[in-house]
């Protein structure tokens, strides 16, 4: 599949910075595919995940009925987007080098990598709520017992992954039977699926955990984590070569995308009273996470894409498709986080929320959405040129590390936009 740019445009008459506009120009250059495919994908994304930011909003008295539930919302939701989002990462690179096919029954690739994925979705569902409740406590944060928080999380995860799964197979290998470039498309709409699905079923799951008595939550998940155990057992003892490189591979990444993940939680948690509490921009969280997550997942695949077809070749420093793609994701983010603005001035009265000066809110969401679009294009091109350089699969590598690190990133940005923002209109 090639990857085309739009035609130079070329300067007429003399300017004295002509020189240097010769040399920047093709720098400049925007990439209509991408434009017109991911433009889309992203802008609908973004659109659907401010619902789950509405839940936030609205169901904000259950993040303190629940201690510690705002720290595990992070890494739960990237971890939907990791693992899927890796999935269909390999999925498009194997489709493009023709060595998976789009058939469903019998396809060998295809159930080794979805046994695969399975496996990091028990694994890091009883991990998510452990590091959940110790690096919290660790650092005099308060959470629920451990029993609530492994439920939340183990029962998310079986609801939530049997739907992500659909969803990933699904979204791209429809989009290559139309000709669409699934590296432009799936990673956005998994990772807006997750956030769709994860928040409200957390939320549920929460509201449950509050209902059920002790002597009966914690049996309960014992055995759920006991099933879990017992799956993940039998699927490494078959030692499939497929399945056993990818979870090498994939698993210690995906450890260190919980921990940054885990962090953004507790980043949010620090601010939840003080600044999120009641104001309009807890909405914004899900967005920013997610929108930050996206577009460096669509650069990373894109590159790793590029990379194995022998179109580009990663170097020190960015290329002409990086770049271009880059400045392609930051208009796409610039006319998306302005209509996020003028969306959650409407909707925020559902939460119950009354929103500050449109400007401030335009404002918070330019700066933001620049900072992690600028940060997700720099992390997604050099974790890609670095695990080719070390010689890993940078489908394994990229998207757990970078929408992990905009969790953080993302919830970080918006804060430090909040609190600037706050300074200037006073």
């Amino acid at each position: 599949m090639a990857w085309k740019v739009s035609p130079r445009i070329h300067l007429r008459g003399r300017h004295p910075a002509r020189g240097l506009l010769r040399k920047v120009r093709p720098y400049l250059h925007l990439d209509r595919t991408l434009l017109r495919q991911s433009g889309i994908v992203l802008f609908l994304c973004a659109i659907f995940t401010i619902f789950p930011g509405l839940f936030l909003g609205s169901l904000e008295r259950l993040l303190f009925l629940v201690p510690g539930l705002i720290v595990l919302i992070p890494p739960t939701v990237g971890l939907r987007g990791n693992i899927f989002g890796a999935l269909a990462s390999r999925m498009g690179s194997k489709l493009h080098l023709g060595v998976l096919n789009t058939r469903i029954r019998g396809n060998r690739t295809l159930n080794e990598h979805l046994l695969a994925s399975l496996v990091q979705l028990m694994l890091l569902s009883i991990l998510i709520p452990v590091l959940g409740m110790l690096i919290p406590r660790s650092l005099g944060i308060q959470t629920a017992p451990l029993s609530t928080l492994l439920f939340i999380s183990v029962m998310g995860g079986i609801v939530s992954g049997i739907f992500m799964f659909a969803i990933s197979v699904g979204v791209t290998f429809f989009s290559f039977n139309l000709n669409w470039d699934p590296d432009n498309v799936s990673t956005p709409i998994i990772a807006t699926s997750g956030d769709l699905m994860t928040i409200p079923i957390m939320f549920l799951f929460a509201w449950v955990s509050l209902s059920i008595p002790s002597s009966i939550l914690v049996p309960l998940t014992l055995s759920m984590i006991l099933i879990f155990v017992i799956v993940t057992v039998v699927v490494l003892l078959k030692r499939s070569h497929e399945v056993m490189a990818v979870l090498r591979s994939a698993i210690p990444f995906e450890v260190g995308a919980v921990i940054i993940s885990t962090f953004a939680g507790i980043v949010i948690a620090l601010g939840l009273e003080p600044v999120f509490a009641g104001s309009i921009f807890l909405i914004f969280i899900p967005v920013f996470n997610g929108q930050g997550g996206s577009m460096g997942s669509v650069m990373g695949s894109r590159l790793t894409s590029a990379a194995y077809l022998g179109s580009i070749k990663l170097t020190k420093g960015p290329n002409l498709f990086a770049v271009s793609t880059a400045i392609t994701m930051w208009m796409i983010a610039m006319v998306v986080f302005s209509f996020m603005s003028i969306a959650a001035m409407f909707l925020s009265p559902i939460a119950g929320i009354s929103p500050p000066p449109f400007i401030q809110v335009l404002l918070v969401m330019a700066l933001g959405g620049t900072v992690i679009t600028l940060i997700s294009s720099a992390a997604a091109y050099y974790i890609a040129y670095f695990s080719m350089k070390f010689g890993l699969d940078p489908d394994n590598v990229v998207i757990p590390l970078l929408t992990a690190s905009m969790d953080i990133i993302g919830s970080g940005s918006l804060l430090a936009s909040i609190m600037l923002m706050g300074l200037i209109f006073g």
